[in-house]
């Protein structure tokens, strides 16, 4: 992203969330400098360092390494290469084309590809609706030493970490809000049912890079997304615009409303506004 530090001296020495024990760190330096620079294709070169916990660390701070070494890529280091790729950080405005630069079928291709794919496509999702709301104001929360969520406002809590992972089975991501948290549901392409029962008859927001308009549109359809919880289910532009024109076409306006009379639908552009809107306030915005 051109925001790095000029050499590894200044990541291993300096960096305060690394903190390599003083005898790794000379095999570190020379190992990371022997790697280049990421490119593609990928290097595949041998991990820096056989400590996994620092390894770990490090990859954290510098998920370009996915690139360079071989090691299957975590969710947020192909969050992190798709927005090298982009040469941006990822907002409403162009999840939609992050999610093609992941997708293996879509493109276009990674500027800097992953050594090894992730291998959790659902984990990538919902890593892609968080860099959202990173930078759309509504940072993830960080957790404790007893891996409960620091809470703060604004912030959005992931259900897949810490001790929130007993509720996980709810959705995938929470957003402080009255009179009850909001919970986004995050999935790919498809919603099938998978997406209609995952309210759970809370306040549900469905996030998702649908590409089947017909699964939206019918009267029942709407209903059924109404009764489970949901109060706004956000596609790709293009997908809602030809989710509305059939809408329209049918005169099925006035079913395509949430509990609050406002719009059930909406692109994936009014993503981090409408969170924005309500978080740590009221769903009666929504």
């Amino acid at each position: 992203m051109g925001n790095g530090e000029p050499s590894w001296q200044e990541v291993v020495v300096d960096y305060p969330g690394l903190v390599p024990r003083a005898r790794d760190r000379a095999g570190l330096l020379a190992n990371l400098a022997a790697l280049g620079a990421p490119a593609t294709p990928s290097v595949r070169a041998a991990p820096p360092t056989g400590n996994g916990a620092l390894l770990t660390r490090l990859l954290r701070l510098c998920p370009c390494l996915y690139n360079q070494i071989d090691i299957r890529c975590s969710p947020t280091g192909v969050v992190h290469l798709c927005e090298v790729t982009l040469g941006i950080p990822i907002t409403s405005a162009n999840v939609a084309a992050a999610f093609d630069i992941q997708h293996p079928t879509v493109g276009p291709s990674f500027a800097c590809e992953p050594s090894q794919p992730c291998g959790d496509g659902g984990a990538v999702m919902e890593s892609l609706c968080s860099e959202v709301l990173n930078n759309e104001g509504i940072p993830e929360m960080d957790l404790d030493a007893d891996d409960w969520p620091v809470w703060r406002m604004p912030g959005h809590i992931l259900l897949n970490k810490g001790k929130m992972k007993s509720v996980k089975a709810f959705g995938d991501i929470l957003i402080p809000v009255a009179p009850s948290n909001i919970i986004i549901s995050v999935k790919s392409q498809a919603a099938r049912e998978r997406l209609l029962y995952s309210a759970n008859m809370i306040e549900g927001v469905g996030f998702g890079f649908f590409d089947e308009p017909e699964e939206f549109w019918t009267r029942s359809r709407m209903n059924l997304f109404k009764r489970m919880g949901f109060t706004a289910i956000y596609l790709p532009d293009a997908t809602y615009a030809d989710l509305m024109d059939h809408i329209r076409r049918e005169h099925d306006e006035s079913f395509a409303v949430n509990i609050n009379g406002k719009e059930l639908y909406r692109p994936l552009s009014r993503f981090g506004a409408d969170m924005r809107a309500v978080v740590g306030k009221t769903s009666l915005e929504l």
